[in-house]
């Protein structure tokens, strides 16, 4: 039975997700395969199997192969998915089916399962034909008599696994050859060939280069023929324009029309473009277009593999144009080295000529009687004649490498006792071994045979390898041991010094190179002694090397081959007798001797006398340098001058003179060892106790640059070597006496501070009074709320201990109604704002609210704050309000009783006597009668108007007003209302903004200021209406209640007549105040004005003066969109003369009031027009009605209604009958005034109403008109 199918289908297949849940439901009986019932067991067991594995498989089975999947397989099927099941198969997948057919084809007629790997098959399972591949068997199914009738596929997708290996491969190639890649060229091969090897996702590929001359870097898929590929510049530019997503390509321009189809079967349709980086810049490198796999979608991981691929190639880019720039740079360095040694050859000698010129005569001086020179000047020769010496040595080693470099150096070996000549030229150490106290160890053993070696040579190695070791070896022992091993002769220089780090070890033997931060005797040195030493073993055909352990020693080893076949015949001599080393040794000892003491005092400048230090400006002078001469003599000139000289050897020794006794000022050479001049400026200049001490650093480095780098350090002057006696004492003058002012500006701002300090400390002890002594509560917060400090007044005025709030949020204490209000305004003052005037309620310690005035500025990161008590004071201002309210209240009581009276006398005296007439027959006066009474009924209705006005609840329509354009139209009215003794003037501002208000609502207003002004201008004036766009601010709405700051237009009416004191300004806008005696009027009209100024989002203001006049401003909020043309907002009233109340046609209308005599009346009216008319007492018997099958044109119903209001109703309405029309009729609605009240469809009619404008509002909404 049919009833029974669902729960077969229960049973025979539960569970599945939703594809059990579909085959479920599927009319299986409109297939081939009939009912389920009917079905083989075979047939729904190889389902269930299908539906409860969670691998993906599908199934056919039957003679139309009918097609059965699991929820596994549903994302293969893509958006076939909807209709696929029991399908035919060949239907299902009609795409494929030439490739899988034959497959199931031979499963049917063989028995035998079939296995495929990664095998492509293009689906079309996303509304086009994708690439994908599947790694999948055909199991045979077969029924009870063992025929196979069906086949089973397990299937597992392999699309993104063979697709994610195929681009990483490419990435990975890519990559490898990158990293080979030197030039451009190289970069564009290897991306050529990969573009090769990636062609199914890069079908058609180029890379151009960017750059005043474009370039095509590679390109694939395409022949150098084709238009993009032999027009790079043009290509390139149209490439640029279409950056970001991909785009088709016939958007790249006409260069790049009729792609080539690439490996695949049709050519690209889009086309992805890709910047390619440069390194550091803005600006990229080049662009890559990429014609898209039409087989593929652009998902996110191929837009990442063209990505990293364009990556590859920038990176590529720049890292073949670093190694160019490398090249460059190498080969420049070459250049420079080459221009160096010829420098230095030509130097050395231009130098060699003077410098014996110089030491010539020195040595005949000091070799001259000793009685011919005093001891002054004796030293003074010394001194130039030592230092010549030095500067000899260095010229003659740079001489020596320039020689040996290029080519030209000239070794005459001979043969040498190497063992005898090795100890004398190391023992010259002796004295100035023992006088720094350290073992000079020489052994130097007979060798079997004579080494031949160029003598000067050899003694320039061994003299540079014993005067390194002495520099470095601050204490134990320097041995120096020479032997014969396998027919060399090996020399060995070992010292316990200070070692040199493992990182300089492979650059040690270089040109110039020095270790940076050796702590050695001096810092001198030109950094070419171990590379001449190198260079001289070499021309021997031996080597040279060492071994160092930092901090253990160093020792350097050179071989030599004994005897002489390894050296050119030509330059072999014969052995000259008694090579002495006296003269060339001198100059290393005595240089290192310089390195242990200070030695004599240095000479005068004999060029400039020093010019007198007047008194004062003498000082202790700490004086740094690692040359013992340039102390001496730097010492001396300043001890010359009157200044007391502490002199030092190193950075570290000054460092620690100047915390035992703060110099005056620091001279300190730049380069020495240990810590250097800069690093003792830095330890100054960190030590509080030596901030402020001058330093002037020496140095030999010329140029601007050093000295803007030395002034940039902190130093207070910076000198260049060779300086002048006058130059070093002016410039050590001038520091001195900056360095007083200084201190004496200190010492005055130490007084200020001091005075500051005391006057800061007076203003905290009254402020800290005040916090303390104040009535007012105080408060320190976070901008989050936190309280952190609180005044002794929380506890008078609060009964909370400000121990016990400290922590906690002052949003724990505000009441819950002022929670938004209070965070918005700390908000305000976090962003810089100053609150002059905040009120909100806390809670009192015993649970009551009290109300607090605040006035709060920001801090940093706090906000401060002051709140007085003010619950007592709104108190009495809310009891004022309400003897005010009651004495208005008796106003109107006389007033409007009075004129409710007079109007319901009309109205009952004229019903009266209508009804005397008609029963004596006589029908002549009715329309008399009706007349008066409508006519007192409308006085009726306009004066209960404008007691909803002033109470804000009349229903308004705000729409757009040009209000010059509504001023203008009412200016013949006015006139006429003013009389001939006033006259009119309208000052409209052009470019005035739209207002947003009811039209209607403001006529009323200006009519109403224009009566009264005429009133107050009894013997005639002028009366102006001035209109202008205005922006109130802050302070205007801050002492105008609530009024919101921001653009409003403002219209303003303006008489010159008898203005109002002050007083009476004061209550103009009070409700039922009036001067007028009573009956004379209610006391309403500028309180109506000004409640539909607020009701608007505005506000109203009275300025007069008694004697000269009023000015009654509106301020009406700014429209924010232009006004769309056409006539201005009319008031709804009664068209002119006799009118034809329109009729209906069958309509049906509902009609919902909870007032009988209303309803009675409106449902009457219906149906005298030709309506048919339902009718409810309530909400829910009308939204009963609503729900009923009778058809209902037009609803009309009341506001107010008991139980479910009108807006209710019919939003209850709408969700039965969509699109239902709606008329509400309302007297007194507070919720239909607000904005937004009405729907699209809606409209309302405001009692009381004439019956003629019903009958033309119905009919009106009925023919299709909306709100």
């Amino acid at each position: 039975m049919p009833g029974n199918r669902p729960s077969s289908h229960e049973t025979l297949f539960p569970g599945g997700g939703e594809m059990g849940a579909r085959l479920r439901a599927h009319d299986w009986a409109a297939t081939s395969l009939g009912p389920v019932a009917g079905w083989p067991p075979t047939l729904t067991t190889a389902v269930r199997i299908m539906l409860g594995s969670r691998f993906a498989m599908w199934m056919a089975w039957g003679p139309d192969l009918t097609f059965f999947c699991n929820d596994a397989y549903r994302p293969t099927l893509g958006v076939k998915d909807a209709w696929a099941l029991g399908s035919r198969s060949d239907v299902v997948w009609a795409e494929i089916w030439p490739d899988i057919g034959p497959r199931i084809a031979q499963v049917l007629r063989t028995g035998e399962a079939t296995w495929d790997e990664a095998l492509l098959l293009f689906l079309e399972r996303r509304g086009f034909a994708e690439e994908t591949y599947h790694t999948f068997s055909y199991s045979p199914l077969a029924d009870e008599s063992g025929t196979v009738t069906g086949m089973l596929c397990v299937v597992s997708e392999e699309t993104e696994r063979v697709i994610g290996e195929r681009r990483l491969r490419c990435l990975r190639d890519l990559g490898a050859g990158m990293a080979a890649a030197r030039t451009g060229a190289e970069v564009g091969a290897v991306v050529a060939g990969c573009l090769g090897e990636g062609t199914r996702d890069l079908p058609v590929a180029l890379a151009f280069l960017a750059g005043d001359a474009p370039a095509l870097l590679a390109h694939a898929g395409l022949g150098p023929d084709h238009a993009a590929a032999a027009r790079p510049g043009e290509a390139a530019s149209a490439a640029l324009e279409c950056l970001g997503p991909a785009v088709p390509v016939a958007a790249l321009g006409p260069l790049f029309a009729d792609l080539p189809a690439g490996p695949w079967d049709q050519p690209p349709t889009h086309a992805l473009v890709v910047p390619i980086a440069q390194q550091g810049q803005s600006r990229p490198a080049g662009v890559f277009v990429a014609g898209l796999n039409p087989y593929r979608p652009l998902d996110e991981a191929y837009r990442g593999f063209v990505d990293l691929f364009v990556g590859q190639i920038a990176t590529g880019l720049a890292n073949a144009n670093a190694y160019e720039a490398e090249r460059r740079r190498a080969e420049a360095l070459a250049e420079l080295d080459r221009q160096k040694t010829v420098f230095f050859s030509n130097v050395s000698h231009e130098f060699r000529t003077p410098l014996t010129l110089m030491l010539g005569p020195l040595t005949e001086v000091l070799d001259s009687a000793p009685a011919a020179l005093d001891s002054d000047t004796r030293r003074l020769v010394e001194l130039a004649h030592r230092n010549g010496l030095r500067l000899l040595k260095l010229v003659n080693a740079l001489l020596d490498f320039s020689r040996i470099e290029a080519g030209r150096a000239q070794a005459a070996f001979e043969p040498l006792d190497l063992a005898r000549f090795t100890a004398e030229l190391a023992s010259s150490f002796r004295s100035a071994t023992d006088k720094a106290g350290l073992v000079l160890d020489v052994d130097c053993t007979s060798l079997p045979e004579p080494a031949f070696v160029d003598p000067e040579m050899w003694e320039k190695v061994v003299l540079n390898l014993v005067s390194n070791a002495f520099k470095f070896t601050l204490a134990g022992r320097i041995a120096v041991r020479l032997r014969a091993e396998g027919g060399r002769a090996l020399l060995s220089v070992a010292d316990t010094g200070l070692g040199i780090p493992e990182a300089e070890l492979p650059r040690l033997f270089e040109r110039f190179h020095r270790v940076e931060g050796a702590q050695g005797r001096s810092f001198e040195g030109s950094g070419i002694g171990l590379a001449l030493v190198q260079e001289l073993v070499r021309l021997h055909g031996g080597t040279v090397g060492v071994e160092s352990r930092l901090g253990e020693g160093s020792t350097f080893t050179v071989s030599l081959p004994l005897g002489q076949v390894h050296l050119p015949q030509d330059r072999i001599r014969a052995a000259r007798a008694g090579v002495s080393t006296a003269t060339r040794s001198h100059v290393y000892v005595e240089e290192a001797t310089r390195w242990l003491d200070d030695g004599p005092a240095g000479p005068p400048d004999l060029g400039e006398a020093p010019r007198p230090v007047p008194p004062g400006l003498t000082g202790r002078v700490l004086l740094a340098d690692d040359n013992s001469d340039m102390r001496a003599y730097v010492g001396r000139l300043l001890g010359d001058s009157g200044h007391v000289v502490e002199a030092v050897g190193d950075g570290t020794a000054a460092l620690e003179a100047a915390r035992r006794h703060a110099p005056d000022l620091v001279l300190s050479d730049v380069m020495m060892p240990g810590l250097d001049g800069f690093g003792l400026l830095a330890a100054l200049r960190d030590d509080p106790a030596l901030r402020g001490v001058p330093v002037i650093l020496l140095s030999a480095r010329a140029g601007e640059e050093a000295r803007i780098e030395g002034l940039a350090a902190g130093a207070d002057d910076y000198l260049i070597k060779p300086f002048s006696a006058r130059e070093l004492l002016a410039r050590v003058e001038t520091n001195l006496r900056l360095a007083r002012v200084r201190r004496e500006a200190a010492d005055a701002l130490r007084r200020v501070n001091e005075t500051l300090e005391a006057q800061v400390a007076a203003r905290t002890r009254e402020r800290d009074r005040m916090w303390r002594l104040s009535k007012d509560v105080m408060l320190i917060a976070r901008f989050d709320g936190t309280m952190t400090a609180l005044n002794p007044a929380w506890q008078a005025v609060l009964g909370w201990q400000p121990a016990d709030l400290v922590g906690r949020s002052f949003l724990d204490l505000v009441h819950p109604d002022d929670h938004a209000r209070t965070e918005a305004e700390a908000r305000r003052i976090e962003q810089g704002e100053t609150t002059l005037l905040f009120e909100n309620r806390y809670r009192h310690a015993d649970g009551s609210y009290r109300t607090l005035s605040w006035t709060a500025v920001p801090g940093e990161d706090h906000l401060h704050a002051v709140g007085r008590d003010v619950t007592e004071q709104r108190e009495l201002e809310d009891a004022f309000r309400q003897s005010q309210k009651m004495e208005a209240v008796g106003q109107l009581t006389g007033g409007i009783a009075h004129d409710f009276n007079n109007l319901l006398t009309g109205i009952i005296g004229s019903l009266d006597l209508l009804s005397t007439r008609l029963r004596q027959g006589r029908t002549d006066v009715v329309e008399r009668y009706i007349e008066a009474a409508l006519a007192s009924a409308h006085r009726a209705a306009a004066l209960t108007h404008r007691l909803l006005a002033f109470a804000r609840r009349q229903p308004l329509d705000p729409r757009p007003v040009d209000a010059n354009a509504l001023v203008a139209s009412l200016e013949d009215l006015v006139g006429r209302t003013l009389g001939e003794t006033v006259s009119l003037e309208s000052r409209l501002s052009d470019g005035l903004w739209p207002a947003l208000c009811d039209a209607n609502q403001l006529e009323s207003a200006i009519l109403n200021l224009a009566i009264n002004a005429r009133d107050a201008m009894p013997d005639g004036g002028r009366l102006t209406i001035e209109t202008r766009n205005v922006t109130l601010d802050r302070v205007f709405a801050a002492a105008h209640g609530d009024v919101a700051p921001g653009a409003y237009v403002r219209l303003a009416v303006t008489d010159t007549g008898t203005g109002m004191p002050p007083e009476v300004v004061r209550r103009a806008f009070d409700p039922f105040f009036t001067t007028k005696p009573i009956g004379q009027g209610t006391g309403l009209g500028l309180s109506m004005i000004y409640g539909f100024a607020r009701q608007s989002g505005g506000h109203a203001v009275i300025a007069s003066e008694v004697g000269r006049g009023t000015t009654v401003a509106l301020y009406l909020p700014r429209h924010d969109l232009p006004l769309q043309a056409g006539p201005p907002a009319e008031a709804e009233s009664l068209p002119p003369g006799p009118a034809e109340t329109p009729a209906g046609s069958g309509e049906t209308v509902l009609v919902v009031e909870d007032e009988p005599a209303v309803r009675s009346l409106i449902v009457d009216v219906l149906r005298d027009l030709g309506y048919r008319a339902l009718e409810a007492e309530d909400g829910p018997a009308g939204l009963a009605a609503l729900r009923g099958a009778a058809r209902i044109d037009l609803l009309v119903t009341d506001v107010g209604l008991p139980g479910l209001n009108g807006r209710q109703l019919a939003d209850d309405a709408r969700e039965h009958r969509p699109g239902l029309k709606v008329l509400f009729i309302t007297g007194y609605a507070e919720n239909a005034a607000m904005a937004g009240f009405l729907a699209p469809g809606m409209q309302m009619i405001t009692k009381p109403f004439p019956v003629d404008l019903l009958a033309r509002r119905i009919r009106a909404m009925i023919e299709g008109g909306s709100s």
